[in-house]
């Protein structure tokens, strides 16, 4: 690992506290609220993923920029003079009341990403999410510059931006979340779910879709890392949902309803109903900025009903409108694929012992491919590409 990485990262705290059953009751209700088979789980996983995403929270510290994240249970309060005069068994977190926890309310964001290009190659540049065999393994990121590797993280569960800098960890207890880059930067005290709900960032890397560690709602909210402006998402796209590819709408994790982030825009899927008839339909993996093409991901046993499979994998290639299966654009075994706003597409294929990658332009053409020597015996799934 870098050390300006190490620096940045120092690993997942020992001490940090578990999961409260409470807290875990209130996971197991908003599975069952979610409405589809594979949110449903057994108590004994949602307790070990709660207390990964705490373990997680605690891992990012910016040792040049900002101090130890402070405990959960212990909020800073500030009180303006003409605030009442409260006991300390009336005082409360206002804020996390408040859509996000209220972390991004006095927050002006970071600036626009600025990353999202054309691609006429593949980039130099490249940050995967590389997992090997085994549930309790937890994924790393490595990137690669050509073709020389390098882990930037290696212990804890981190949602990665397109750019391959911005970043989101979770919190299992409520407003613990946390936001960083890479570069420095960082913004604690979120609402960030991702038991259920993964976040969800805009090819752009200037937006994401989170979830509020509140038990008693969980509610989807949008956070714009580019300005800091905090609003609510429909409830249809609020959980695991994924961009269309020129970031305009936010597709269900069903791929049944898109919409745009404020809810207006609406479009059904048609052909949503063939693959949600199919039990071992695991969810939307990714759909082109037209809405007409769409990866989606198949489990078999289990796999499809666990509730913590994030899709990523191209197992069907589809039009969504009739639902019926298409060609995959490039010949590939094991293959993710990310959809470029002008209707290009990178296809990223893990063969287990090498990465193949294809960029192929919007007429299906190759425009360029690359080798990359394999690094997991459990997927690998393409994260940071807009990295030029």
């Amino acid at each position: 690992m870098p050390d300006s990485i190490r620096e940045l990262l120092h690993g997942i705290a020992d001490d940090e506290p578990g999961p409260s059953r409470d807290l875990a009751a209130g996971a197991y209700k908003r599975a069952r609220g979610i409405g589809r088979r594979r949110f449903a789980t057994v108590a004994v996983s949602a307790i070990a993923g709660l207390a990964m995403a705490s373990a997680a929270t605690a891992a990012i510290v910016n040792g040049n920029r900002v101090e130890e994240l402070p405990p959960a249970d212990d909020p800073t309060v500030t009180e303006s003079p003409t605030d009442p005069v409260t006991t300390p068994d009336e005082e409360t977190d206002e804020g996390s009341d408040a859509i996000g926890c209220g972390a991004a309310d006095n927050w002006g964001g970071w600036g626009a990403s600025d990353s999202m290009v054309d691609l006429d190659s593949l980039p130099e540049t490249l940050v995967f999410e590389v997992r090997q065999d085994g549930a309790s393994s937890n994924p790393a990121l490595v990137q690669f510059e050509g073709t020389e590797p390098s882990t930037l993280i290696d212990d804890g569960v981190y949602q990665l931006a397109p750019d391959g800098s911005r970043f989101t960890v979770g919190g299992a207890d409520a407003c613990a979340g946390t936001i960083a880059t890479f570069t420095g930067e960082k913004l604690d005290g979120l609402g960030i779910y991702t038991m259920y709900c993964k976040p969800a960032w805009s090819p752009d890397s200037d937006r994401v879709v989170l979830n509020d560690a509140d038990p008693e709602k969980h509610a989807a909210y949008l956070l714009d890392v580019a300005n800091g402006g905090v609003t609510e998402v429909p409830e249809e796209v609020g959980c695991s949902p994924k961009w269309s590819a020129d970031g305009e709408f936010l597709v269900s994790a069903d791929g049944s309803v898109a919409m745009r982030p404020d809810g207006s825009g609406r479009v059904d899927l048609a052909g949503a109903a063939s693959w949600n008839e199919d039990p071992s339909f695991t969810g939307l993996s990714s759909i082109s900025a037209d809405l007409s093409r769409a990866c989606l991901q198949f489990d078999e046993g289990e796999g499809s009903d666990s509730g913590h499979v994030d899709a990523n994998r191209c197992d069907r290639y589809v039009d969504t409108e009739t639902g019926d299966e298409l060609e995959k654009p490039a010949d590939a075994q094991n293959p993710n694929i990310v959809f470029l706003a002008d209707g290009s597409m990178i296809v990223c294929d893990d063969q287990y012992g090498q990465i193949v990658l294809t960029l192929l332009d919007a007429d299906g053409a190759v425009a360029d491919s690359r080798t990359l020597p394999g690094q997991s015996s459990g997927g690998t799934i393409l994260r940071g590409y807009f990295t030029g």
